[in-house]
């Protein structure tokens, strides 16, 4: 059986376990255009406690989720890539096994 290809998926993997890494590690530049706009916006609105010396605990827990609702996100993406390989794979391994089967050198 050939070996099926995978390689676009596989890039697809890569980068997108890459990108989770980088959203665990805390990166801003690791979330989409909107998440980082959010995360901004919490930032933004606890520095302005911070000045008026209040607490900023909502603040800082609203820039949490924003993290964690991305993490959540690239890790389904993420999993879904490796389910798209799988099938490929499967499809290839079903297609060679219909080959062998339908071909009687007899």
């Amino acid at each position: 059986m050939a070996k099926p290809n995978t390689r676009q998926v596989d890039r697809l993997i890569r980068d997108t376990e890459a990108r989770l890494k980088r959203i665990r590690n805390g990166e801003v530049s690791a979330l989409s255009g909107s998440e980082q706009a959010r995360f901004v916006a919490h930032v933004g609105r606890g520095c302005v406690k911070v000045v008026r010396g209040k607490s900023t605990s909502k603040a800082d827990r609203a820039a949490d989720a924003v993290f964690a609702g991305a993490e959540e996100r690239v890790a389904a993406e993420l999993q879904a890539a490796r389910t798209a390989r799988q099938a490929v794979i499967n499809e290839a391994a079903t297609a060679a096994v219909t080959r062998k089967t339908e071909s009687r050198w007899w």
